[in-house]
């Protein structure tokens, strides 16, 4: 059974669904290489063009897919696109899912992936059955890490991943009992 389309919001976001207003914003957050120092190089974003990027995240689904990618939007400029929030390896019969986050440059440094976080955990913890979520952080990427900690995670150990690109990567994961 499919679920309602995800919406979340909190005093200061909005996360929900993308539209075809936001292909533009995507276009300037998939080529932003600052964006995506820290991030694997086969996200869904960042795959075919701009319109079937934005045409496959429209058509994710949590439980058939088991990730979708949402838009963010600030509450002050709720029709801007911002930033995506991501809920990924959802497993429903382990009760695990794993969360990601990324901005436009110009609103780093604001609050805005904390109450990211917090608005995802949220979501999780009242619309599904999940006991524990991680979140992977390249270790050069030091405010992701202080987001999450912030957001009630500990740091769980340093691992080994493929990320793409030519040679693995390192992550810290980050989990977070619920």
């Amino acid at each position: 059974m499919r679920r309602s389309p995800i919406r979340i919001e909190n005093d200061r976001l909005i996360i929900c669904g993308l539209n075809t207003q936001d292909l533009e914003a995507l276009k300037s957050l998939r080529c932003d290489r600052q964006v995506y120092r820290y991030e694997p190089t086969y996200l869904l974003e960042l795959q075919g063009t701009p319109e079937e990027a934005l045409k496959a995240l429209q058509s994710m689904d949590l439980d058939e897919h088991r990730q979708c990618i949402l838009g963010v939007y600030e509450k002050t400029e709720p029709s801007r696109l911002i930033g995506l929030a991501e809920l990924y390896d959802y497993k429903q019969s382990g009760k695990v899912i794993s969360i990601g986050y990324r901005f436009l440059p110009a609103y780093w440094g604001r609050g805005l992936a904390t109450s990211c976080v917090r608005c995802l955990l949220d979501y999780i913890q009242n619309n599904t059955e999940v006991e524990l979520v991680t979140a992977h952080v390249r270790p050069e990427n030091i405010a992701s890490s202080k987001c999450l900690l912030k957001n009630g995670f500990e740091y769980l150990l340093t691992k080994t991943e493929d990320w793409g690109g030519d040679h693995l990567s390192t992550a810290d994961v980050y989990t977070l009992d619920c």
